[in-house]
């Protein structure tokens, strides 16, 4: 039974309005078509307001995933029939969780998919149907975008679609609603890809994307998933122990020519995998000797471990990794040492993993066992992914993988610890053949670690997040519903949210200064220092007024009214700063035009003005020398009258000698007079 939310956001969406993607597209969400859904989101009936003749459908995506938006204009630019065309793309207001969405608006295919769901059985291809219908547009579209830089990543027989219901010619279906793999079942990825969680798989390469083509030829001339009876955790094991196309293929017999570039497509050393040059020349009629897959290593004797028995490396790091306390006894008792050198014979891996042992004690977070298995399981199988505290990505997948704790309010400590222990670098140094991407990757992790080392505002883990995804919209639980990508999007969705009940918070939290310090370049992070809660007030309001208004100059947003008008109302401590009262109110009604105009730069420059702040100081300066003189005046007047005695003896005197000397003259006047008259 659906709960009384799913309910009632059903009975929203039935009853909502038509929502508009920048005027050029219409999306109905009363119109879902759920044939047409994909791993990123589900679809909905869209109308194109400016081309009539495009009949076009919306995937609204899912707000736990992040789209590919990054690419998304050089796929709209393939317009080769082979590929399903992106038209269009953005944020829309969404009725069921009133907030926004990102869309992609797609061209409806003609036809419909290939196959419904890979549990589905169809009649097996045969061998013309698949070069002709599979094959060669396959082939051209993964040309272009190779050419391009893109990788596909979700190439499987249920993203195949009819292009109309007549010619039966096929497409591949959209990649951009998620990360490269994310949606792609194990079996169509790689074994090292298929280790790792579906978030951490990273860009991959084409060569890739041939792998995948691989499994789904191998599908489509079976007319079936040949391993449907295994869990991924078994596929997996299969395809170690056997190598990819023993354990796909098994006992099945293909057509020759299918069977010949099958088999290149799922060699698992990508060094020896059929390459698009290799298909164009078996499209041709070449064909190519197959390449028989390289045997691992098996040991003499096996490691016994938590019951099992391990003959090689690769096994051995999936056994380690899934037993982190149990493995890290067997490294530190040199059980391991052992079996490498004398049973395995293998003294390059014994010395990698020596080197892992030694550097494990150097980090930070997490516990020394957790840090020592990871690194050891590096160096018993470089080519697979990191794998830390339960978690699997490739050193490129990271970046995903932190996405995601994010968008599913996820702790992301374990992503965090992962680039604070430095293990995507001991995976560089573990390789055996050197890239050249390993440079840039190199340097970019240790920028990383110098943000993720220090916890002030504008930096920390939601540094790391913005600094690894140039896409993703701020997190702030302030804004995280209007997906503000760009700064200007940010201060239109504070200002948006101004005008509401949100005042009582401040517009810059941890989330939206480690935005800005990522998207605008130019902001002075020291700045962003003087954010912390542990701050005077007033140094604190005026950074804050400072980075957001040096943000609405670069970008030229105009009319933040609502958002002026909030960081007024936390100005009161900088208003306090001017001493003179006729000053302060004269800058508060000034401050208020201000804000009133929507303008941060103007609103920054009444309150903190050089100027009118000396002007203030140096008066309240004289008016203190003034006030300390008086009170000394005062001070010497009320201590001479606390010697009241002394006042009166003296005065007395002096009265006295006044009265007699005034009585002295009349008494000799008189007699004087009494004599002369």
């Amino acid at each position: 039974m659906p709960s009384d939310a799913q309910t009632a956001a059903v009975g929203a969406m039935a009853n909502a309005d038509a929502v508009k993607l920048a005027e050029r597209y219409e999306i109905q969400p009363a119109g879902p078509i759920p044939t047409l859904n994909t791993v990123g989101g589900n679809a909905y009936v869209a109308k194109s307001l400016r081309e009539k003749r495009l009949e076009p459908f919306a995937i609204i995506c899912h707000p736990s995933i992040l789209p590919r938006t990054d690419v998304c204009s050089t796929v709209a630019s393939m317009d080769n029939g082979t590929h399903m065309r992106l038209l269009d793309w953005g944020v829309v207001d969404w009725p069921q969780d009133r907030g926004r969405r990102y869309c992609l608006v797609f061209e409806r295919p003609g036809g419909r998919r290939l196959m419904n769901a890979l549990t589905d059985s169809i009649d097996p291809m045969p061998e013309d149907q698949l070069t002709r219908q599979i094959v060669h547009p396959l082939v051209s579209a993964l040309k272009e975008m190779s050419s391009r830089g893109v990788v596909h990543g979700a190439i499987r027989p249920n993203n195949l679609y009819f292009r109309d219901l007549a010619s039966g010619g096929l497409m591949l279906g959209e990649c951009v609603s998620t990360q490269p793999g994310y949606g792609q079942p194990v079996l169509f990825e790689t074994i090292e890809r298929g280790m790792c969680a579906p978030a951490g798989r990273g860009s991959g390469t084409v060569m890739d994307d041939l792998y995948s083509l691989g499994v789904t030829l191998l599908m489509l001339a079976l007319g079936r998933n040949p391993v449907s009876g295994l869990d991924d955790e078994a596929l997996l094991q299969a395809k170690i122990e056997r190598g990819s196309y023993p354990a796909l293929v098994q006992q099945f017999r293909l057509p020759l020519a299918i069977n010949e570039v099958v088999r290149g497509l799922l060699v698992d050393d990508p060094k020896q995998r059929w390459t698009l040059n290799d298909l164009d020349l078996w499209v041709a009629g070449r064909r190519l000797s197959p390449k028989q897959p390289q045997i691992s290593r098996r040991a003499a004797r096996p490691l016994e471990f938590q019951g099992q028995e391990y003959w090689h490396c690769r096994t051995l790091a999936r056994g380690f990794a899934r037993h982190v306390p149990a493995a890290a006894t067997v490294i530190e008792s040199g059980e391991l040492d052992k079996w490498l050198r004398r049973s395995l014979g293998d003294e390059v891996r014994a010395e990698a993993v020596n080197n892992a042992i030694q550097t494990a004690s150097s980090g930070k977070g997490g516990s020394q066992g957790d840090r020592l298995v990871a690194r050891v399981c590096m160096a018993l199988d470089p080519a697979a992914p990191i794998r830390y505290r339960g978690r699997a990505m490739m050193p490129d997948g990271v970046a995903t993988m932190l996405a995601e704790s994010f968008l599913r309010n996820e702790s992301p400590q374990a992503v965090a610890e992962v680039i604070g222990n430095q293990l995507p670098m001991f995976w560089v140094n573990v390789q055996t053949d050197f890239k050249p991407e390993f440079v840039p990757l190199v340097q970019m992790y240790d920028q990383l670690r110098g943000f993720l080392e220090r916890s002030a505002y504008g930096l920390g883990v939601e540094r790391v997040l913005y600094e690894m995804n140039p896409t993703m919209p701020c997190m702030s639980s302030l804004v995280v519903k209007q997906l503000p990508t760009t700064t200007a999007e940010l201060l239109r969705a504070l200002d948006w949210l101004g005008a509401g009940g949100e005042r009582h918070k401040d517009p810059i939290d941890r989330q939206v200064a480690a935005f800005l310090a990522a998207r605008h370049k130019r902001a002075d992070d020291l700045l962003f220092t003087q954010l912390g809660s542990g701050i005077e007030p007033t140094r604190r309001v005026i950074a804050m007024l400072t980075i957001l208004s040096d943000v609405q100059a670069r970008t030229g947003v105009d009319g933040l009214t609502h958002l002026a008008t909030w960081v007024q109302a936390m100005l009161d401590p900088v208003f306090r700063r001017f001493h003179n009262r006729k000053t302060q109110e004269q800058v508060r009604k000034q401050a208020d035009t201000a804000a009133h105009n929507g303008r941060l730069t103007e609103l920054l420059k009444v309150v903190d003005d050089p100027e009118s702040l000396r002007r203030d100081r140096l008066e309240f300066e004289a008016a203190q020398i003034e006030y300390r003189e008086a009170d000394a005046e005062m001070e010497k007047i009320r201590h001479t009258i606390a010697d009241r005695n002394s006042i009166v003896e003296s005065s007395g005197r002096q009265v006295a000698a006044i009265v007699s000397s005034l009585l002295s003259t009349v008494l000799v006047a008189g007699i004087i007079l009494l004599f002369a008259f």
